[in-house]
């Protein structure tokens, strides 16, 4: 079933300005997180390699514990006490999973000396989009679990980033994610061509991240929503729909006319909506081992 979505609100461009073509600038101490990102992500890399460099991130080591052990993938009667058992455990996609959570939460911390109830907005909606697109692509899809978790934590990081260089509060009351500034002198750019969603591709490009996964986040700029869920973009528009904690930057009108579609009965009594709410106390797991501060 494919619904139609449109979006809303003037774009705050001098907040998203530079997204475009400035030069990005990561913290210093992503430099490790940005090498585990992509070495979890080639074919040739194998658990003996990754366990000898996450032992050189302690907060990497100390979050794939916790997950482990959390409710969504502990084992009974057994506690994982370190990262090489948690990453037999969880494997080398949750690794990525991890780092780029550490990735997000490092921007987080950043944005919140000046930003904080919004970045803290940002936060929930992100790693509860995560959750959710776990869920969903183990139960709808053959994606990996900890794939679509990738995804998710990642899905909002221009969001963050922008958040982590501005000087001043930022009062944002949703983004019209399509705009792009245009005088009318040239054809009308392409959702995919929007600011934020260049910048989101800037962005994960130099975190090295795959470009199935890139192509993947860019679903939530192509206006319409497929349910149930069938690749990966699928999970993740989904779950960003689905999340009941709306991300601060982005609002979607919802006009039956267009599709001839109830997206609120499909998002509330459909078959994802019935799987999610069987896993409720999955996602809240997961969003727990994702914290910022632990």
């Amino acid at each position: 079933m494919r619904l139609e979505l449109t979006s809303r609100h003037a774009m705050q461009e001098s907040l998203f300005s530079g997204l475009e073509n400035e030069p990005l600038t990561f913290l210093t101490s992503s430099t490790g997180l940005i090498q585990l990102i992509d070495r979890a992500s080639r074919e040739d890399s194998t658990l003996d390699d990754l366990v000898k460099l996450v032992r050189s991130e302690p907060l990497v080591s100390a979050k794939l514990v916790a997950m482990a052990n959390s409710a969504a993938y502990g084992r009974s009667g057994r506690t994982v006490t370190n990262a090489h058992e948690a990453l037999n455990l969880l494997g080398l996609k949750m690794l990525r999973a991890v780092a780029s959570s550490l990735v997000t939460a490092q921007l987080a911390d950043q944005a919140a000396a000046i930003n904080a109830p919004l970045v803290d907005r940002l936060w929930a909606h992100s790693t509860e989009v995560a959750a959710l697109a776990a869920v969903l692509a183990r139960r709808f899809t053959t994606v990996s679990p900890e794939t679509a978790l990738f995804a998710g934590m990642l899905h909002d990081i221009a969001g963050f980033y922008v958040l982590a260089k501005a000087r001043s509060r930022v009062q944002a009351i949703g983004i019209d994610l399509a705009a792009h500034l245009w005088t009318g002198t040239e054809a009308a750019p392409q959702r995919s061509d929007a600011v934020l969603a260049v910048g989101t591709r800037r962005l994960l490009a130099a975190l090295r991240v795959p470009n199935e996964l890139g192509e993947a986040v860019e679903t939530l700029w192509r206006g319409y929503v497929m349910a149930p869920p069938e690749t990966l973009g699928d999970v993740l528009q989904l779950a960003n729909l689905m999340a009941q904690t709306q991300s601060p930057f982005e609002e979607f009108s919802r006009d039956p006319a267009d599709c001839g579609i109830d997206l609120d009965e499909v998002l509330e009594r459909g078959e994802a909506a019935q799987v999610v709410r069987a896993a409720h106390a999955q996602v809240q797991a997961m969003q727990q081992a994702l914290g910022r501060r632990r």
